[in-house]
């Protein structure tokens, strides 16, 4: 054991003692961007499950802005075609869902296989996206399904998930939801039976002009996720052929996915299984997974 900063007690050896801060818990998004623009070094903080990960590896922060008791940051609506998540929306929220249930019922399955059941109850979608850690599985889900993040207050508005790890964010100002397209949606599924060393996330959707689309985005805990894609001239889902579509976008797979834990040639080859289970359910051929 050992004494807190400022006198205030015993701690154990194994957490770390933060200096004081200030707190801010605004009840509106404007009052929440406002605070953003007079603090922008600020923190800001939802499910909190994350931020206690960041206090244990050094973050001491002078303004911790808390958006859990903004409303609408916790909406999940779809309208016309659009799936709209908030992102105060929680895993175990997220998964349970009517509205996620009954339009792409894979996600929700998909949300309720992450992380632990405490994170779950805690833990929030921002919190999991904004963290950009590669070990978190969202950025994968979402980015399969194309994904936009919604931002109000800062320099952009909208940002896709899978350019997560493109740049850096910068002034963003509140994360307010994720959309998603689902009218053009066929078919989602998730593969997680190889974590850590791989997930795959993949989605089926009918072009505009013609022909299908499989996007497969594929993460890892020790590497970030790879957004894989494959344009087919298929007409219908049963038409894909899961050995042919999984191995053209297993070879996608960049050098650079390669590591101490599998070589590059490892992964092609793991990712190209996982993407032909997936593609063998979503076609109904299994005897081609």
């Amino acid at each position: 054991m050992r004494g807190q900063k400022l006198g205030a007690g015993l701690i154990a050896q194994s957490q770390s003692a933060l200096p004081p801060f200030i707190l801010h818990r605004p009840t509106s998004l404007g009052e929440a961007v406002a605070l953003t623009r007079q603090h922008p070094e600020a923190v800001i903080a939802a499910g909190c499950s994350d931020l206690v990960a960041q206090f244990r590896e050094g973050l001491e922060p002078e303004v911790l802005i808390s958006v859990q008791r903004i409303k609408e940051l916790r909406a999940i609506s779809n309208n016309a075609g659009v799936l709209s998540i908030g992102s105060s929306v929680s895993h175990a929220e997220g998964s349970r869902s009517p509205d996620i249930l009954s339009t792409v019922p894979a996600l929700a399955a998909a949300w309720g296989s992450i992380a632990t059941v405490r994170i779950r109850y805690r833990g929030t979608l921002g919190g999991n996206l904004l963290s950009r850690r590669y070990r978190y599985e969202m950025p994968v889900i979402l980015s399969a399904l194309g994904g936009q993040m919604q931002f109000h207050g800062g320099d952009i508005t909208t940002l896709p998930v899978s350019s997560l790890w493109d740049r850096t964010l910068g002034n963003v100002g509140i994360l307010t939801a994720v959309t998603v397209d689902t009218a053009s949606l066929l078919w989602f599924g998730y593969e997680r039976s190889m974590r850590p060393l791989s997930t795959v996330s993949l989605a089926v959707r009918k072009n505009a002009v013609a022909g299908l689309t499989v996007s497969a985005v594929c993460g890892s805990e020790y590497r970030r996720p790879f957004v894989l894609s494959h344009a087919s001239e298929a007409t219908d889902i049963t038409e894909l052929d899961p050995v042919a579509v999984g191995e053209v976008v297993a070879a996608q797979l960049p050098d650079e996915a390669g590591d101490y834990t599998g070589s590059i040639d490892y992964r092609r080859h793991l990712v190209g299984v996982l993407c032909r289970s997936l593609l063998a359910e979503a076609t109904g051929n299994q005897r081609k997974g």
